[in-house]
């Protein structure tokens, strides 16, 4: 049964990834929706159960009322693949917003990975923001334009950038340590179960 689980839920992110996850239903898909492998996408995707609404919306339009239960089965299922500490820093990582669909009981392991997920990115887009700012006080020293005093203030604003950035680099390092650490207990304590 696992494993037919795990085939549809790739089969399901596969036609996500390629339909651009749309997020309305057709009439078609509302009249031949298995509402099973709907919530079960919705829950590996982390949607809360207000997504029902939005279906059920939708498909009255077409005059089709979804199969609640199935619909929750299914998405209780997904969530199990979502509300995991590596999906949970993954997340984190790509800066996504959490909506706080994981049950209670998940949600631990999955905001453990989400906020170094998320510490993570914020590091990376200061030290990005950072050789940005750089790159444009060497440029700033290169022009013709620039006088001589201006130059001096662009020379003491690089070393202080350069400072911060070796600060950065080692926050990131640490971060990066710490999620290799986590990957490993996470896939330590599943071959243990």
């Amino acid at each position: 049964m696992k494993r037919q689980t795990l085939f549809m839920l790739c089969t399901i992110a596969t036609a996500g990834l390629l339909t651009g996850c749309a997020t309305t239903m057709t009439q078609s898909e509302c009249l031949s929706a298995d509402w099973y492998a709907v919530g079960l996408e919705d829950g590996a995707r982390g949607q809360s159960m207000a997504r029902l609404g939005t279906h059920r919306k939708q498909c009255a339009e077409f005059g089709v009322s979804p199969d609640v239960q199935a619909y929750q089965q299914g998405r209780l299922e997904g969530l199990d693949y979502f509300c995991t500490l590596s999906n949970g820093l993954e997340v984190g990582k790509a800066g996504r917003n959490y909506a706080g669909a994981c049950p209670t009981g998940m949600e631990h392991y999955f905001m453990t990975g989400f906020r170094l997920g998320r510490e993570i990115h914020r590091v990376r887009k200061e030290i990005y923001a950072n050789r940005s700012e750089v790159k444009k006080a060497e440029t700033e020293m290169q022009s013709e334009e620039a006088t001589d005093e201006r130059v001096v203030e662009l020379r003491y604003r690089v070393r202080t950038l350069e400072r911060e950035f070796g600060r950065m680099q080692s926050r990131l390092e640490y971060l990066e340590l710490e999620e290799q650490r986590i990957v490993i207990s996470d896939v330590s304590a599943g071959l243990t179960d």
